[in-house]
């Protein structure tokens, strides 16, 4: 029978009898080591394992040992630990520990009858998992720092992007307009990149905070070389949820500038007096401005179907439209249409 021996929580063998009694006797094995018969459950110490087989088989003549040393074999932190005796019936502690163990062992013989004691690799669906997960962690990472490098620079990665079928415009539209009155901020709450602040500040545009409440005014340069144009618009999407009043008085602004205005979910005051290059195919971009109660267009040319959007707009409480080409009767239809609005006509 073979014998499998247990030292210091390693295991050797398997030896047969007579190995083990030659290597006992040359003290490569020790008479403190314990030895498990094959096949059977309960460890002992080695001289009474191999006492007990030199009783229960018959005498033979020794064959040529083999010259070869007990080989260590691999472990993993859970393989075979120095055993005690136990009773019989019972499971050796190895086995319990391997059961209890977080990765089970798988046990192949080897060259020269050793037995190796091998971990379980990863499962198939376990690496598959661990590759999905680093490979969506990597793909977050990028995708933020493209959104990042976009509101900062959005007048040269807009291009960029744009090559390549994604358009951020569209996204930061949709979330300003998702946005809701609530979430305004005053400007030291609101979190951007040092970027991001430096070319706002560089473009020239005044940000101020609103008196005694969340949110912030945006007041356009009254020096005509500073005014702002639609690009600057352009700049402020970074923080269009939190624009409560816009002031582009003289400014350089077009109709194409309303595309951005009407991404301001929160905004409540515009004013557009002196504003050239606009009129109401750009002004009628604000329809979907729900928050929109104060609008000032002095000096601003309009045709009589200014009215009509005007009366459409349900937050509007004050509208000033001084010389702005609308006549009398169509002034009167607008306060007519809209008792509760302040209007003011010069």
């Amino acid at each position: 029978m073979n014998i499998y021996v247990s030292r210091n929580g390693q295991t050797f063998g398997p030896y047969t009898a007579v190995q083990a009694k030659q290597f006992l006797e040359t003290n490569q094995l020790l008479p403190t080591d314990f030895a498990l018969i094959e096949g059977n459950t309960e460890w002992s110490t080695l001289p009474k394992v191999l006492a007990k087989l030199h009783n229960e088989s018959p005498a033979t003549s020794p064959t040529n040992p083999v010259d070869e040393s007990p080989v260590e074999t691999r472990s993993t932190k859970t393989s075979v630990s120095k055993q005690e005796p136990h009773s019989p019936g019972t499971e050796p502690k190895s086995k319990a520990t391997k059961k209890k163990g977080s990765k089970v062992q798988k046990i192949q013989k080897a060259r020269g009858g050793q037995i190796i004691m091998v971990a379980q690799e990863k499962s198939f669906l376990s690496k598959i998992v661990s590759t999905i997960f680093v490979f969506i962690f990597l793909l977050l990472l990028a995708v933020g720092g493209i959104v990042g490098a976009y509101f900062a620079m959005p007048s040269k990665m807009g291009p960029i992007l744009s090559r390549f079928g994604v358009n951020l415009e569209d996204f930061a539209g949709k979330a300003a307009s998702d946005a809701s009155p609530a979430e305004t901020k005053s400007p030291d709450e609101i979190m951007l990149s040092e970027d991001a602040w430096n070319t706002l500040r560089s473009s020239g545009i005044r940000i101020l905070p609103i008196v005694g409440a969340k949110g912030l005014q945006v007041i356009s340069s009254v020096d005509p070389e500073l005014a702002m144009k639609d690009e600057d618009l352009e700049k402020l999407m970074m923080i269009a949820p939190h624009i409560i009043s816009l002031d582009l008085t003289d400014s350089k602004v077009t109709n194409a500038g309303f595309d951005f205005i009407a991404k301001m979910p929160n905004l409540k005051k515009l004013f557009l007096e002196g504003v050239q290059e606009v009129d109401i195919s750009g002004i009628t971009k604000l329809k979907d401005l729900k928050n929109l109660e104060y609008l000032n267009l002095i000096r601003v040319q309009l045709e009589a179907s200014a009215v009509d959007f005007l009366i459409s707009l349900e937050s509007l409480r004050e509208v000033y439209l001084f010389e702005t080409g609308l006549d009398e009767a169509a002034i009167g239809k607008l306060k007519t249409a809209k008792p509760q609005v302040f209007v003011n006509s010069g």
